[in-house]
């Protein structure tokens, strides 16, 4: 259990909470790290096989496993998913909108089919999460909903720029959604790099953080109740320092520094490695 957990026992302990994307990456270091606390999972993802996997490892916890193979870009299964669940848990208390691919969109490289992969799980996949858990919380006038963002959505990032659009917009969506319904808390985290999967071919990644030192660091965001947390600590620091920038400067910088990194074309293997999602 993680260190300081006095916080993370008292919000989150038989908490209903629901999953996407926990067949790897970030949803399954998050639901490790939340099983100590007596919750009822709902495991989404594709890949039903590795979610059961997970939740034999946690068998020993107090936890229980609802699990549902399910792909977030489609909305009737998104729906479907979330309201059956609801009835086997009897609420949501927390809907953790965690799947995400990345997917480069160079003018010179530009490829539809990763970049329609990456805008229909990216955003169109949280926004049918995020609306299918709202239909139940809202009636209740309590729940959470948790976006994850990126670092990325920072500035428009050169060959980048479709990903870091789709990031910086779940965390748009939730700012307007709180005004509209404060009696629900919403968070937006945008994670640095974090060792996992999805940054695994990535030479330029620094301040890569563990991913369960990640999962420990945003659930604790959630718990005092964030609006928007960013990570690492440098991450954040750097992230404000970016978003203060002129355009001029910004755009000079951005253009030297990705001449000199620009990468070769991707290979098949590499394109279905991104498109690959949790």
């Amino acid at each position: 259990m993680a260190k300081n957990s006095s916080i993370l026992r008292e919000y989150w302990s038989g908490k209903s909470v629901l999953i996407t994307g926990a067949s790897s990456g970030l949803g399954w270091a998050l639901t490790e790290a939340l099983a100590p606390y007596g919750v009822t999972f709902g495991l989404l993802s594709r890949r039903e096989e590795k979610m059961q996997e997970l939740a034999d490892s946690l068998k020993h916890t107090d936890s229980t496993f609802w699990i549902r193979g399910c792909d977030i870009r489609d909305r009737e299964a998104v729906f479907a998913a979330v309201n059956d669940f609801h009835e086997h848990a009897g609420r949501i208390d927390v809907a953790w909108a965690n799947s995400g691919i990345s997917a480069p969109s160079s003018f010179k490289k530009w490829d539809w089919e990763l970049i329609d992969a990456c805008l229909k799980t990216n955003l169109y996949g949280t926004m049918h999460t995020v609306k299918a858990c709202l239909n139940h919380m809202v009636p209740r006038k309590q729940g959470t909903i948790v976006g994850i963002g990126s670092m990325a959505s920072v500035r428009g990032l050169p060959t980048r720029g479709v990903y870091s659009l789709t990031k910086i917009s779940i965390q748009y969506l939730l700012e307007s959604l709180s005004a509209e319904l404060p009696f629900i808390q919403f968070t937006t985290i945008h994670p640095g790099f974090v060792d996992t999967p999805i940054i695994a071919s990535n030479k330029n990644a620094f301040w890569v953080v563990p991913a369960d030192r990640a999962a420990d660091l945003m659930l604790h965001a959630v718990a005092r109740k964030k609006a928007v947390y960013i990570f690492p600590f440098r991450m954040r620091m750097l992230y404000h320092i970016i978003r203060l920038l002129p355009q001029k400067l910004f755009t000079g910088g951005m253009r030297k520094f990705f001449r000199r990194a620009e990468k070769p074309e991707l290979s098949e293997t590499e394109k279905q490695a991104i498109t690959s999602t949790n």
